[in-house]
């Protein structure tokens, strides 16, 4: 049983080694993705270990992630376009124990049948059990095309093609109380 858990470990820190950098329209703007968020740090020039948004593709994969306090999992679950901040702890913790908070952002699909932004990114992230995203820019700049091609592994094109717009809002949850951050 032990050996079957050193495995698990092995190929999840295989494939977050091995994880490219992506670069995709998501259903708010332009953003790197990838599993490893110091590779996203670094190419955005930003301290190694600082915070970085996860994306999910289902309210499942959230609920193996971290537990959104009763209180606000309706809100939770019927938000588009909106970060959750969850404190405390989490099964993500371990690869970046300076902080306990965690940003996550769950992209669903939207109304079976009817295309959708949210739909076209939804289905690139069901191929992964979670990817860390950021804007495609330098820290602190404007979205540059150059830029982002050229800080890419893989890019990922649809008929959307890449531009900036809005980024999401972001809440910060605790059990008493949720907070717009941004």
């Amino acid at each position: 049983m032990r050996e079957e858990s050193q495995k698990e470990q092995f190929s999840k820190e295989w494939w977050v080694a091995h994880t490219p950098v992506f670069l995709a329209q998501s259903d708010t703007t332009a953003g790197f993705l990838c599993a490893d968020f110091t590779k996203l740090n670094a190419i955005k020039g930003r301290a190694k270990l600082q915070n970085v948004l996860l994306t999910l593709d289902s309210l499942e994969k959230l609920k193996n992630l971290v537990r959104p306090p009763a209180k606000y999992k309706n809100k939770i679950r019927k938000s588009t376009k909106n970060t959750f901040i969850y404190r405390g702890k989490h099964a993500l913790m371990l690869e970046n124990p300076c902080n306990a908070n965690l940003a996550i952002r769950v992209v669903r699909k939207g109304n079976v049948g009817k295309e959708s932004q949210e739909a076209s990114h939804s289905d690139f992230l069901q191929f992964f059990p979670y990817l860390f995203s950021s804007s495609a820019n330098a820290h602190k700049c404007k979205f540059d095309l150059d830029f982002a091609c050229g800080n890419a592994d893989i890019i990922v094109l649809d008929k959307r093609g890449l531009q900036e717009s809005n980024p999401s809002k972001i809440y910060k949850v605790s059990n008493v109380n949720l907070k717009c951050v941004r």
